[in-house]
């Protein structure tokens, strides 16, 4: 008998009177007014922000930078102006063939902090480094122009892209040291090649527009080019389509025939440089004296001129550059 009531008792605990464990573990109540659901882990990348912004390369080899717009994506650890910088550093986009990047090979922004209106930038040790295409004991007895004109567009290229974007007045430059070094961060002013004296250090670098492609200068340029008739890089500075007819720029070589033809430019003097409703277009007035082939002077007065924006470039179209020489004097 005993032995019949334990087997019905063992049938009882095994059959319908078990339990599942998952279920019993799972089981919960909420708490009144909340959702018993946890949130969905949201991916690194969505909480990153993104900003236009203008970053200076130089425009071809001529001693200027021009803007390229740019999308900067800054994670939520970053600092904008170290987003910025490594951007600016890792070059141009590619979608415009006349911007070169200015930054020896290596060279990485290390760190960026504000000091009141002064940004301050740490750049890895090869920023010192020469270029690939340079003499390798190049220094300040040696130098070139170009080595010391590359150097004065690297720093204004990162001074251009800070300030354009970022509320501060001027850019330390710090630079990378080792790990038993006491000397100061600060650049040594040796980089620009004009001292070989390794005790002075930079001070805070100001914007200089001089070496930018702002609308003025665009158009003092292209003046200038035609005044020295030099053709060929006078057609960098041509709109690839005239937005006005339609038309696309002609060959370089129908290019310089057409110029050819044209009075010479003796000089210019121009004034205003407003800006249109869409950012698009800045309207000059030109006041040009030139001389015809059989030596007559030409004087032409209050003729309007307009640059374009192209590819974020300011350019001129052929028909503005010359259709201002038709009507009387």
């Amino acid at each position: 008998m005993k032995r019949l009531l334990l087997l019905i008792l063992c049938c009882l605990l095994l059959g319908g009177c078990s339990f599942n464990m998952a279920e019993s573990h799972l089981s919960t109540t909420a708490v009144p007014g909340t959702s018993p659901l946890l949130p969905e882990a949201v991916a690194a990348q969505s909480l990153s922000t993104t900003n236009e912004a203008l970053l200076y390369y130089r425009y071809y080899d001529e001693p200027y930078l021009a803007a390229e717009r740019r999308t900067i994506l800054q994670s939520p650890s970053q600092a904008y102006e170290m987003a910025l910088l490594t951007a600016l550093i890792a070059g141009p986009s590619g979608r415009d063939d006349s911007l070169n990047a200015l930054f020896p090979e290596g060279t990485q922004v290390l760190s960026t902090a504000r000091q009141g209106r002064t940004l301050f930038v740490t750049l890895s040790k090869e920023i010192m480094d020469r270029y690939t295409d340079e003499d390798e004991t190049i220094s300040s007895e040696n130098a070139g122009s170009e080595s010391v004109l590359r150097r004065q567009l690297c720093m204004q290229s990162l001074v251009a892209t800070v300030t354009e974007n970022c509320n501060v007045d001027d850019v330390q430059i710090l630079v990378e040291q080792g790990d038993d070094a006491t000397e100061s961060m600060r650049m040594r002013q040796k980089y620009f090649l004009t001292t070989g004296d390794d005790t002075l250090l930079t001070t805070p670098q100001t914007r200089q527009d001089n070496f930018i492609l702002t609308p003025e200068n665009t158009l003092n340029v292209i003046l200038n080019k035609w005044e020295m008739r030099d053709w060929s890089r006078l057609y960098r500075y041509m709109a690839s389509v005239d937005t006005s007819n339609g038309d696309t720029l002609m060959s370089q070589s129908d290019f310089v025939a057409a110029m050819e033809a044209l009075p010479q430019l003796t000089g210019f003097t121009f004034e205003g440089g407003s800006v249109s409703a869409d950012g698009q277009i800045v309207t000059y007035t030109l006041n040009v004296t030139m001389i015809t082939a059989d030596g007559q002077t030409l004087t032409r007065t209050g003729r309007v001129v307009r640059l374009c924006r192209e590819n974020d470039c300011w350019k001129i179209t052929f028909s503005q550059l010359t259709d201002w020489l038709e009507g009387a004097a």
